[in-house]
């Protein structure tokens, strides 16, 4: 969808979050640099769940435009805990200026045009589902998905037991991705920072991405 140039606008169900200008491209904060390398079919995928204890998110729906030549900058926390100023993180959401490359049908983009993007939180997972299909990003700036852990159930493989088998399985974190329903899930290059609990990869199209082991 294409308007004319306006200010961005930032529209969330449930309560606000932060979506900020950023400048130059996205290089830091753990995104995985370059291509994607590492990309294999499994049907033995796991998402990771949500802790039972794990405080809700700000928002599981945020909408906001994106503007060709201009770079932008989404976040998702959890809700504050008492005697916090700020929740912990969640999500970062990033694209370069110079990121958007063709829009849902498919189109090149040209400087001005904009897209209307919705991120969509799995209430009870580590899972996000980006639209619209079809939009695409450059492939030397590509944009970029964090997701950090740190609240994710530590019973990984749900057997009832916290334990070394959890512990090993954490150190192969990754995001995966599934275009279609119909479609295999699909295991990214990812960075799995596991001191600071987040993974990262770099996204060249809308799809659902998941943290799985």
């Amino acid at each position: 969808m294409f308007v004319r140039r306006s200010l961005i606008a930032l529209a969330v169900a449930f309560t606000f979050v932060a979506c900020e200008d950023t400048t130059g491209p996205v290089n830091d904060h753990g995104a995985v640099p370059g291509p994607q390398l590492s990309r294999m079919p499994s049907p033995a995928m796991h998402i990771v769940r949500q802790s039972p204890s794990a405080p809700p998110l700000e928002a599981y729906r945020v909408s906001f435009w994106a503007f060709v030549g201009q770079a932008s900058t989404v976040r998702v926390r959890y809700l504050a805990a008492a005697g916090e100023s700020l929740g912990h993180p969640f999500l970062r959401f990033e694209i370069p200026k110079q990121g958007l490359e063709t829009s849902a049908d498919g189109r090149r983009l040209k400087r001005g045009d904009s897209v209307h993007i919705t991120l969509t939180i799995d209430p009870g997972s580590f899972d996000v589902h980006f639209k619209p299909s079809g939009v695409s990003f450059s492939k030397i700036w590509p944009a970029a998905l964090t997701l950090w852990y740190g609240n994710a159930d530590p019973d990984l493989d749900s057997d009832g037991e916290v334990d070394a088998t959890d512990q090993t399985l954490a150190q192969h974190l990754a995001v995966w991705s599934q275009t279609r329903k119909t479609q295999p899930w699909l295991k990214l290059a990812s960075n799995n920072n596991a001191n600071r609990k987040f993974v990262a990869a770099r996204l060249y199209h809308f799809s659902e991405y998941a943290v799985c082991w």
